[in-house]
């Protein structure tokens, strides 16, 4: 923690409790120094297991998973119900990472990208032609062994075209995306890894938009899934082709979508951020945390907490971090592991 960190006091527990906040001179405190008490508080853990309410924290950060807890705890003043990152196809499987998340009551949720040696696409097609079989099967394994539950979404943002594993790339075949899926969980299966969470998951626009390119033709069937997943960002004015959109904006019709696609599978935004450029994004962040409980069917985010195309993080700006403190305090906000892992699950048979 940086010194200028470890000044920040003084705040968030006056609105949490709905008192009037003190004025310097008649006029309110700046950011600042609200911010200060904020980080003051203590960080909030969840003990409640109950899954049936609330929306689930997740945070993904570019750091060492160690880092990644303290850093989110200290700068967030909560513990996040899960922690996302992400690997490529050739990987080991994580065993240490998920069971390093699991000993501090976290969920790991895992990114697995279909990048082959040196960054080389992978065709789907290679996949169910059984090229990245022992990949599979030493992952599957890894899984059985490790016997816990975690998230593990593979071949994100497949309706864009931005990757390799996109539908643009693969003959425009949405089908062979969807045999891709079932394929890879097919095999987890037949390996005894039960435990693992499949989320499928689609960008909130299709590049392009396109009828052969709309995610519904991709959709594996409910066997093969627990969570719909979306990724979603306000880009601002950070891009020369992006303009300023609300959370609604960014979300709603993707929601709609997934829901239209999946009405009884729970949805988690697995990717979010908000750029600072071209708007107000404390008034962002506030808003979204109101507009998100009015979201059929959502009950996780992960906020993507880095900067990247532009800076996505939550601390981007002293009143960005401070709305974000206060809107992880909301009773509707969960950060409990077990509970957000108990969501749209049942036990398979016993055979």
């Amino acid at each position: 923690m940086t010194p200028g960190h470890l000044t920040r006091r003084r705040l968030l527990a006056a609105s949490t409790l709905g008192l009037s906040l003190p004025a310097c001179g008649g006029s309110p405190r700046k950011s600042s120094a609200l911010l200060d008490d904020a980080l003051a508080l203590p960080v909030l853990v969840d003990r409640d297991e109950d899954g049936s309410r609330g929306i689930f924290f997740g945070i993904f950060r570019e750091n060492s998973l160690p880092d990644v807890v303290a850093g989110a705890q200290a700068d967030l003043r909560r513990q996040p119900a899960a922690a996302m990152w992400f690997t490529r196809f050739g990987s080991a499987f994580p065993e240490q990472q998920i069971l390093f998340l699991a000993q501090r009551g976290i969920a790991a949720q895992v990114t697995w990208e279909p990048w082959g040696h040196g960054n080389a696409a992978i065709p789907l097609a290679d996949i169910l032609a059984g090229r990245w079989d022992s990949t599979i099967d030493a992952w599957a394994q890894g899984a059985a062994r490790v016997d816990l539950p975690f998230m593990l979404r593979v071949g994100h943002e497949f309706n864009g075209d931005w990757y390799p594993w996109c539908i643009v790339n693969n003959g425009r075949q949405p089908e062979l995306f969807a045999k891709v899926h079932r394929y890879i969980v097919n095999r987890f299966r037949a390996a005894g890894a039960n435990k693992v969470r499949w989320v499928w998951c689609f960008n909130n626009d299709s590049t392009p938009a396109a009828s052969w390119n709309d995610p519904r033709a991709a959709y594996p069937g409910d066997d093969y899934v627990h969570w719909i997943g979306i990724d979603g960002y306000n880009f601002g004015t950070s891009q020369s082709w992006s303009q300023w959109k609300p959370f609604s904006q960014v979300f709603a019709n993707a929601v709609t979508m997934a829901r239209k696609i999946a009405p009884s599978k729970p949805i988690v935004l697995a990717e979010m951020g908000c750029s600072e450029t071209g708007g107000d994004k404390a008034a962002w962040i506030q808003r979204m945390f109101s507009d998100i409980e009015t979201l059929p069917n959502v009950r996780a985010f992960t906020w993507f907490d880095t900067t990247k195309e532009t800076s996505w993080a939550l601390t981007s700006s002293d009143t960005s971090w401070l709305t974000a403190i206060q809107g992880l305090r909301r009773a509707s906000i969960r950060g409990n592991a077990n509970a957000l892992l108990s969501v749209g699950w049942t036990a398979p048979a016993r055979t």
